[in-house]
């Protein structure tokens, strides 16, 4: 069902931009509290505690609290675009460089990387990847239309999931892979959110074009698609929409009862559902 609430922006200790873009019509009182940064940014996730962390082209990782003040940033000896960002476990990030075949764990004050490669082979080239809640790896193979989950210690595969008969062969754009709840969800921008279980068993499939990012909070999982932000349970066959204003959203950021909406460049929010 569609939702029918009352936006407003949280407050905030400092307004660091003021964007009155599509968001200024989410709020009626007041425009939101917005980030407005030069660089793109090219992933993006939250701690457990509502931290976000940004990352921007050329691989710079800006941590940010839930009332966004700026707490701490990271600048990378190596530079390169960051795929995609995992921020969830805590006590340490995980950043994919898709360019380079590797992934960085960086500790939560962001002081340093270390780094591991992925694959030297074009044969095993890794498109998109993540970390598994016990420190493995999922990773997509384009290459070879499959998803896999590697163990860093022994350089191995010891899953493989063939998607041959699961996703279109010929159309597809695998963008985002994540594991929460004991579920693997890879968002393919052109057809929607595919679901596993932790042993790489094919659940089922949200159909809804147009996401390229997947978030959660409790027992729900966030999306945008199109103008929509929806919000599903996970385990029962309950789902929420908020109609958006036209933007180009890279995708939400959910933290209990209020929100955070990306786009390229700006971060906006914290909006809360009353």
């Amino acid at each position: 069902m569609v939702m029918n609430v009352n936006l407003r922006p949280l407050p905030a200790k400092l307004l660091l931009a003021l964007w009155l873009g599509p968001l200024a019509a989410l709020a009626q009182t007041a425009p939101p509290d917005t980030l407005a940064f030069t660089a793109e940014i090219t992933a993006f996730s939250q701690d457990r505690t509502g931290n976000v962390f940004l990352a921007f082209a050329g691989g710079a990782i800006s941590k940010y609290s839930p009332a966004l003040d700026s707490l701490i940033a990271f600048s990378p000896a190596k530079l390169g675009d960051i795929t995609l960002l995992e921020a969830w476990h805590g006590f340490q990030i995980f950043a994919f460089y898709a360019d380079f075949q590797e992934y960085a764990l960086l500790d939560r004050f962001l002081t340093r990387d270390t780094r591991y490669r992925l694959s030297s082979s074009p044969q095993d080239y890794i498109d998109i990847s993540t970390i598994s809640s016990d420190q493995k790896i999922w990773a997509f193979e384009e290459s070879q239309l499959r998803l896999v989950k590697r163990n860093p210690n022994i350089r191995e595969v010891t899953l493989e999931v063939p998607l041959e008969f699961i996703i279109d062969a010929d159309d597809h754009r695998i963008t985002y892979l994540r594991e929460y709840q004991n579920l693997v969800f890879m968002v393919d921008a052109l057809s929607g959110i595919y679901i596993f279980d932790n042993l790489g068993n094919y659940l089922k499939k949200i159909a809804a074009a147009g996401i390229t990012h997947c978030s959660f909070y409790d027992d729900n999982l966030f999306y945008i698609t199109g103008n929509r932000m929806v919000v599903a349970n996970l385990y029962k066959a309950e789902q929420q929409e908020l109609i958006l204003p036209a933007g180009n959203y890279l995708g939400v950021l959910p933290s209990g009862n209020r929100f955070y909406l990306v786009s390229p460049q700006h971060l906006a929010g914290p909006f809360a559902l009353e």
